[in-house]
């Protein structure tokens, strides 16, 4: 009656022996969970460092067909159908509905792919008129946006090094760019659509980068093929009047270029599923860093396919932009307290 004493089983009224087992199962327990934590992100990881080499086969074919004269809102087209096709048959083998749970933020997932998908469309039209690396160099100026993004969705750090860090990555662009304002006497300042492009791959930076954040915040709940779906039928709808309104669209000519614009959207496929996964598992600002070998990638196969052997100039720039935002996804996981 009224007795407010204790319970025999509080843990300061047990024997000191079963005291210290139940510290020892919870320090047991705590170290298993910190252990599953570190594997889900070394995973995320690597899906996302593999993400990179999807994208940038994704890439070499944009460039491709863009060299046989065939728009890039089109080539959006094209890549859209693919990738909502395949995305709407993963949801069917892991039987998850393509609009996600009943109880998921839907708005969410619009907003990412409305964001993905003019993030895209702008990196192909930068693709389609710059070279595949330095278009590929600016447009993954995207982890520094991410660290933005991820300070005002996520509350993730960004202090002075990362501010530092995101300004010297902007003498990087210039340093690809070489715009004739500053390189005048240059042998190759970027001037007229290579401009233009640039800033269309800043542009997407900044919209990929949003679409990344908003994946973290949506978390795990919503399957990564979901995603894909949404990116997929939004880019879809999207590129199919942008494509008339602003460009002219023409039908794929040859077997080639039919089986090249089909590449387009699988390796994109590839790439936004290993993608999505990733940033689940990954703190956006340190995981988003492993996309930085989309770069490497880039201007492998800018080189080995399509001949363009960047100036020592623009390597500097591009070391500058890697370098920065490699930096500041160190910089994040050794002191996350920042």
């Amino acid at each position: 009656m009224g007795d407010n004493r204790p319970s025999e089983t509080t843990a300061l009224l047990l024997p000191a022996d079963d005291r210290s087992t139940s510290a020892a199962l919870d320090r047991s327990t705590n170290a298993s969970l910190e252990r599953q934590r570190r594997r889900d992100e070394l995973t995320g990881y690597i899906l996302m460092a593999s993400s990179a080499l999807g994208f940038a086969a994704n890439s070499a074919c944009v460039k491709a067909l863009s060299l046989s004269q065939i728009p890039s809102l089109e080539i959006v087209f094209a890549r859209s159908i693919v990738q909502l096709a395949l995305g709407l048959l993963g949801c069917v083998f892991l039987r998850a509905s393509p609009l996600g749970p009943a109880t998921s933020p839907r708005h969410l997932l619009v907003l990412r792919g409305a964001a993905g998908a003019f993030g895209n469309a702008c990196f192909f039209y930068a693709v389609s008129v710059m070279t595949l690396g330095d278009a590929t160099v600016v447009f993954f100026t995207g982890p520094v946006f991410s660290a933005v993004f991820a300070y005002w969705m996520l509350g993730e750090p960004y202090g002075k090094f990362d501010r530092v860090a995101s300004a010297v990555c902007i003498l990087g662009i210039v340093l690809v760019l070489k715009p004739a304002v500053l390189f005048g006497g240059s042998e190759s300042p970027k001037g007229g659509p290579e401009l233009w492009g640039a800033v269309a791959a800043l542009v997407g930076a900044m919209s990929g980068a949003l679409a990344y954040c908003v994946v973290r915040k949506v978390g795990r709940a919503v399957n990564a093929m979901v995603h894909v779906v949404y990116f997929g039928f939004i880019s879809m709808i999207g590129s199919s009047v942008a494509m008339f309104l602003l460009q002219e669209p023409r039908m794929p000519r040859g077997q080639y270029e039919w089986v090249v614009m089909g590449l387009v959207g699988v390796f994109a496929f590839v790439g936004q599923a290993m993608l999505n996964r990733g940033l689940q598992l990954a703190p956006a600002g340190p995981g988003t860093l492993m996309r930085n070998l989309d770069v490497v990638f880039a201007v492998v196969l800018g080189i080995t396919l399509f001949d363009e052997v960047p100036d020592w100039i623009g390597l500097v720039g591009a070391l500058v932009i890697v370098g920065c935002t490699v930096a500041m996804g160190v910089h994040k996981w050794l002191r996350p307290q920042d």
